[in-house]
């Protein structure tokens, strides 16, 4: 590609690496990372891909995405600019790109209940809707109302009882969410002391630091950290990607850390669970890029 397309609203970056929006500072590049400023040119975008042809990976803050060390001869359409939210009575509508904890804030503000379980959780809203993230007994998907998204070339609007919310998955997984509307309730609680609440509990129980959060599935009705301890891999590392040591669901990478060596360990901790608990572990996390 000799020149940057043109299109309105949109920002492309050739040869982007990839470690400066990945969570765990993996090394691989994309031809281009393609930013729309807003809804209507993320369409427009979407329609210039699929005119050319390009694969393409929709991003939002990749805060579960492992990225491959490879050249990715593709687009990432990085959504985080399309952020906005707005707040009629106890309904909130939110753009795809918005930080999940800046609509747990201005619910919060606004006096509705429903998101505090979710405080704390990194990611965009177009993201945790996707894959229908939680935590502490609630999903996000608990409270969608309508989802505004695009999905073979057509923008739809979807109910949300026409979505499959599933734990950790939804039916939107071959959509790109564009915006969702979600439906509270007025509180008269001391809101604000729950999200500190959920932020404080969530920072002594999960590790710091580099980590795409929980890597697998809880096998119901086990715990995927619970099983990977007792098969003894807690602490194991592989390269720069170690099993946390206080939660065994979360590998932690240093700097330098391989795509590579996070695939293998992921592998051999799928091998080891099976082998000896006779339980197939499914990832969280997504990959993304090219791991060759």
């Amino acid at each position: 590609m000799e020149t940057l397309p043109d299109i309105g609203g949109v920002r492309f970056l050739r040869n982007f690496p990839l470690d400066r929006i990945s969570f765990v500072g993996t090394k691989g590049r994309t031809l281009l990372l393609a930013r729309p400023e807003g809804v209507e040119a993320l369409i427009n975008l979407m329609n210039w891909i699929a005119c050319e042809g390009y694969v393409y990976f929709v991003s939002g803050l990749c805060s579960n995405t492992l990225f491959g060390d490879g050249f990715f001869n593709g687009i990432v359409v990085d959504t985080r600019c399309i952020s906005g939210i707005e707040v009629r009575g106890e309904r909130v509508k939110c753009l795809c790109g918005t930080k999940l904890s800046q609509l747990v804030d201005a619910c919060v503000h606004a006096g509705l209940s429903g998101l505090e379980e979710l405080a704390g959780i990194p990611g965009t809203v177009g993201g945790a809707v996707v894959m229908n993230a939680g935590a502490f007994g609630r999903s996000i998907g608990d409270l969608v109302e309508q989802v505004e998204c695009w999905v073979d070339g057509e923008r739809v609007c979807l109910k949300g009882n026409e979505v499959e919310f599933d734990y950790r998955t939804s039916s939107l997984k071959h959509c790109i969410v564009m915006s969702a509307t979600f439906k509270l309730s007025l509180s008269k609680w001391n809101l604000k002391k729950r999200v500190n609440d959920v932020i404080i509990a969530r920072k002594s129980k999960f590790p710091q630091g580099r980590t795409l959060g929980s890597v697998f599935k809880n096998p119901f009705p086990f715990y995927a950290g619970k099983v990977i301890e007792e098969v003894g891999l807690k602490g194991y590392s592989m390269g720069q990607v170690k099993v946390s040591e206080r939660h065994a669901n979360f590998i932690v990478s240093e700097r330098g850390a391989k795509a590579g060596d996070y695939v293998r360990l992921v592998s051999l901790i799928k091998e080891c669970v099976l082998n000896n608990k006779g339980i197939l572990l499914a990832e969280e996390i997504v990959y993304a890029g090219s791991f060759q």
